[in-house]
């Protein structure tokens, strides 16, 4: 694809290994410095307008889209998804889960039984302190 690209551009040269410079017909311009195209060696191929044209502006001006510039489909480059929660909510919803295991370990200590109902909510206790305990 890096060739069908540069057949589309004006005034390349190469710029190093897998790097070119060329007019950016995006702005038509004629400065034959103003885009810069490197290949990745994963197949990727980058752009950069020092004028500040976009990507996908230059690629749609030469008659490609911006989907030509990945040998994979985009989604795989998509930046990582980040984590659900911050470790200060997960402290937090600790915090609170502790609280309930301290209220009936005192209930506990003072020779009185839990009820079913209490029970219950200290297993949700241990199982949202342990999911806490094995988050990622």
């Amino acid at each position: 694809m890096i060739n069908t690209l540069l057949e589309r551009l004006t005034k390349v040269k190469s710029h190093g290994r897998n790097s070119w410079r060329a007019c950016c017909p995006a702005h038509s311009g004629t400065n034959p410095t103003a885009l810069r195209i490197k290949e990745e060696p994963d197949g990727r191929i980058l752009l950069h307008c020092f004028q500040g044209c976009s990507a996908s502006d230059v690629v749609a001006s030469v008659g490609l889209q911006l989907s030509d510039l990945f040998p994979e489909p985009i989604e795989q480059y998509k930046a990582p998804v980040q984590k659900k929660f911050y470790a200060s909510d997960i402290l937090s919803a600790v915090k609170f889960e502790c609280q309930v295991v301290l209220m009936a370990a005192f209930e506990l200590k003072k020779n009185k039984e839990l009820e079913p109902s209490d029970l219950e909510r200290l297993e949700v206790a241990y199982e949202r302190i342990r999911e806490a305990i094995d988050y990622e």
